[in-house]
């Protein structure tokens, strides 16, 4: 009879157990990183490809040109220059510059420990005994090997234990990586082919597993 209550009581712990191990991993594509409202929000609809090309020459000087100092004046000649035409346009670029970086650094916050399973490409950050255990994770190939990065919302900070680490391969092998998602912000100081760079990530996960892509 004790036997028989130590088995009943075994298998009722694992019945209450079950769904916990059968808990659905969600398959997210990089547009579920983005809140809805914005997916489609274009900062730079309403302008034509000509003013396009200008506020988006524009910015890149603003967040890429050293602070401005009697040294480096000349080198905002050209800014200097191109600026009055975004009075001549209307163009509000400031207004234009906080809407780009909305849609960019906005995360959503509903996948937070959410059990996800996302494709991507790995740039390794940190290896263990020929696999990697720390890396981020990013849309396109060779994203983070020169700047500008991806956009925030666009970036994964992705750790895994060493038993379940990738072995190293090539940057250009798309990957599959399953784990618990969170919608942190961090910051990454990398060493890149163009220089070093303050990274700004907008998520993070515990990896549960890391697999080569195959659809």
């Amino acid at each position: 009879m004790k036997t028989l209550i130590q088995t009943m009581f075994v298998f009722a712990v694992g019945i209450l157990h079950m769904p916990l191990m059968a808990e659905e991993v969600r398959q997210i594509t990089w547009s579920d990183l983005v809140p809805t409202h914005l997916a489609d929000v274009d900062p730079l609809a309403n302008l034509t490809p000509e003013q396009q090309d200008l506020v988006g020459w524009i910015i890149y000087m603003l967040e890429t040109l050293p602070p401005r100092t009697a040294d480096t004046e000349d080198l905002y000649e050209s800014l200097d220059q191109e600026m009055p035409l975004l009075k001549k346009y209307n163009i509000d670029i400031k207004k234009i510059m906080a809407q780009i970086h909305e849609v960019q650094t906005a995360v959503v916050k509903e996948l937070d420990g959410q059990h996800v399973r996302m494709p991507g490409y790995l740039l390794p950050l940190e290896i263990t005994d020929g696999k990697v255990t720390q890396f981020l994770l990013v849309p396109y190939v060779g994203a983070c090997i020169h700047v500008p990065p991806p956009p925030p919302n666009q970036i994964v900070h992705v750790k895994v234990a060493q038993s379940k680490g990738l072995k190293r391969g090539g940057l250009f092998d798309p990957v599959w990586v399953t784990g618990r998602i969170k919608a942190k912000s961090m910051v990454k100081d990398l060493f890149l082919i163009d220089g070093s760079a303050n990274i700004d990530i907008g998520y993070t996960m515990q990896a549960d597993r890391v697999e080569p892509y195959k659809q």
